[in-house]
């Protein structure tokens, strides 16, 4: 392993540990440079990292009709999904799902915590289960 492959493996451990945790605790809310550290990563390591976690009960690869792996991370309250969409083997974008057992402003809370980081542009997409954030880079 490389010194970069190990930090942002570790990263990905810390960002979405989620033992005992809500899916919304501002805490656990995903920070601007590990957002950036995920924007770096690329396919096979995205996959590599994915397959590592979903040996803990926390969290769980999503089938899909991708070559890339789509990682759950399991809450108390619900779950969220990240789905990294490449182009050309580099991130292009990245989609959370935020899945809720319960209903809240939860919007209001996203909405407010992404509007914070600059340099990246955000959609947001809610329906009666879920709230979808599609996060990209602007220029």
């Amino acid at each position: 392993f490389t010194h970069v492959f190990m930090k942002k493996l570790l990263f990905l451990c810390f960002i979405f540990f989620s033992i005992n945790t809500h899916a919304l605790d501002s805490n656990k809310l995903i920070n601007l440079d590990d957002l950036k550290i995920l924007f770096d990563l690329q396919k096979n390591d995205w996959n590599e990292n994915v397959l590592f976690l979903i040996k803990k009960n926390s969290f769980s690869k999503v089938d899909n009709d991708s070559d890339v792996f789509y990682l759950k991370s399991i809450f108390n309250d619900g779950e969220i999904i990240t789905m990294p969409i490449f182009s050309n083997d580099i991130v292009e974008k990245i989609k959370f799902e935020y899945i809720f057992d319960y209903k809240n402003n939860n919007l209001k809370t996203i909405n407010d915590h992404f509007n914070s980081f600059k340099n990246f542009c955000f959609e947001y997409f809610q329906n009666d289960k879920s709230i979808q954030v599609v996060i990209s880079k602007c220029d």
